[in-house]
């Protein structure tokens, strides 16, 4: 399973876009963290493309054609700063899977 990085702007999307979005999220990656409101962290077994394409699937039922989406593997050697002391102990155990 590898970890993911996905960065979303819904854009002026209705609100129920975000709901549908992290509901498809959890479909295909049910260990995930959210870091901001615009940025999760995602462990999962597929592709940041068939991710991508998963979510923006979902997104088209909800009417989100100006989504923004950037999604990309986390290395194990990943730097981070000021994260929460949860938020980095769910990173450290991800990225030692």
């Amino acid at each position: 399973m590898s970890l993911c990085l996905v960065l979303h702007d819904l854009g002026a999307a209705p609100a129920s876009a975000e709901k549908v979005f992290f509901e498809a999220i959890y479909e295909i990656a049910p260990e995930h963290w959210p870091i901001t409101p615009r940025a999760v962290l995602v462990a999962t077994g597929v592709s940041p493309a068939y991710l991508r394409d998963h979510l923006l699937r979902a997104l088209k039922k909800e009417d989100a054609p100006d989504v923004v989406l950037t999604i990309t593997r986390v290395p194990a050697d990943a730097a981070w700063h000021n994260l929460s002391p949860e938020g980095e102990a769910w990173l450290r155990d991800m990225l030692e899977e």
